[in-house]
């Protein structure tokens, strides 16, 4: 088959989207389709940095294009940089025929790609499958950047709506976001298959905790490390855990490490000036090859949700955290695809958003445990971990579920 992706990221960029979408494209390539992604020339961390128009890679075909780079400084550049990507990606599917496309994936970011998407491919009579990373304007809600009811919000539910009413395949995350997708269609419909993301890392640090390469480099010594990876993102708030880094500031123990950009890494970055937090340290997003040591240099992983953001998003660190062997620390509701996890996997800490006493209450304890009862925790993550997210296992169902559409 020939199969075509729309993305505003992909190699070799290293946000999660990109990373999880490089995976499965060369695993359909592996299954003999011929694959291309047609995605952003920018980084999406740092957009001043750019990759070549055309490029193959790994049996994957890359078209780039030249949208706007203006970065997430700005709500208006943000806006802009979507918008000129979205239209140059009207523009390259108008040039396709269906001799030359059997299956078009659409994901979804930016807002509104894939309803670009769906709407030439049934145009031109090609299967349209969604991978629904989020949904909107659910995000762009509780983010701040449109306002609920607003003639915008209204305008972005019709045309999410029309996505999923009409894809020949929607792909979620889990059985939250499936739910909030029936609920929008007020019905069930068939085409609706929910596949967690898997980790991305290609091998586990086996090594000593105290000889971890990652954990020498950064100096953090005999310190617990509390550790945040990833996008700081406004749907995955670290208030509490700030805060907690507030509450121990005299407590020797304790580093809070916080790996990786977003627009939240602002926030971050003012409580360590603004209190002096020297138990807190900032680190750039890590290189793929080097991600297991960074994780693995941690004693505990972080993982928050929004209150709001149950069915909406799917923070997917959990399965690297466990998948490593680490313990987990989760910030948000009670009740999400993470805490249906950890139900299961005992040891680990959960806690609601604003209730940072009883998250200080918590890590104390965790400092008093011994290193293998940690560890412990850890074994007992990673166990659960390799029965149910093993990539190879995940990437097989996305392929087979993406073939499907082919045939259905």
């Amino acid at each position: 088959m020939r199969i075509v992706c729309i993305s505003q990221v992909y190699w070799p960029d290293t946000v999660s989207v990109a990373q999880h979408l490089v995976d499965l494209l060369q695993a359909l390539s592996g299954h003999g389709h011929e694959v291309t992604v047609i995605t952003s020339r920018h980084n999406y961390e740092h957009p001043e940095i750019t990759y070549p128009m055309h490029e193959y890679h790994e049996g994957v075909n890359i078209k780039r294009l030249l949208n706007t780079g203006f970065g997430k400084k700005t709500k208006l550049g943000r806006l802009v940089d979507f918008s000129s990507f979205n239209v140059l990606t009207a523009l390259k599917l108008l040039l396709l025929n269906r001799q030359s496309c059997d299956i078009l994936i659409g994901m979804t970011s930016p807002p509104l790609l894939s309803y670009i998407g769906i709407k030439i491919a049934r145009m031109k009579k090609i299967r349209f499958v969604y991978w629904t990373m989020d949904l909107q304007p659910e995000l762009s809600i509780i983010a701040g950047y449109i306002k609920s009811g607003s003639k915008i919000a209204r305008t972005m539910q019709k045309r999410g709506d029309f996505i999923f009413r009409h894809s020949d395949k929607i792909i979620a995350l889990d059985r939250y976001m499936e739910k909030h997708i029936y609920n929008r269609l007020h019905e069930e419909r068939k085409g609706v298959d929910v596949i967690p993301v898997w980790p991305v890392m290609e091998t586990v640090y086996e090594g000593k905790r105290e000889e971890n390469p990652f954990r020498l480099e950064c100096g953090f010594g005999e310190k617990i490390v509390i550790m945040y990876s990833g996008n700081h993102s406004v749907m995955h708030p670290l208030t509490t855990l700030l805060e907690v880094a507030v509450l121990l500031k005299e407590d020797k123990r304790f580093l809070f490490v916080h790996v990786g950009g977003g627009v939240r890494l602002k926030e971050v970055r003012g409580y360590k000036e603004r209190l002096k937090l020297d138990n807190l340290m900032i680190l750039p997003y890590q290189p793929r090859e080097r991600i297991h040591l960074s994780l693995g240099s941690a004693d505990i992983q972080v993982v928050s949700l929004g209150d709001h953001c149950v069915g909406a998003t799917h923070p997917n660190k959990i399965y690297g955290a466990m998948f490593i062997g680490k313990p987990i620390l989760y910030i948000g509701p009670p009740k999400s695809h993470v805490t249906d996890i950890l139900n299961m996997c005992e040891g680990n800490i959960s806690v609601s958003h604003g209730d940072s006493d009883s998250l200080k209450k918590m890590l104390l304890s965790f400092a008093e445990l011994q290193e293998n009862q940690r560890q412990e925790i850890g074994n007992r993550n990673r166990a659960f971990a390799e029965q149910h997210f093993l990539p190879r296992v995940l990437l097989s169902k996305m392929v087979s579920s993406i073939e499907d559409t082919r045939i259905s």
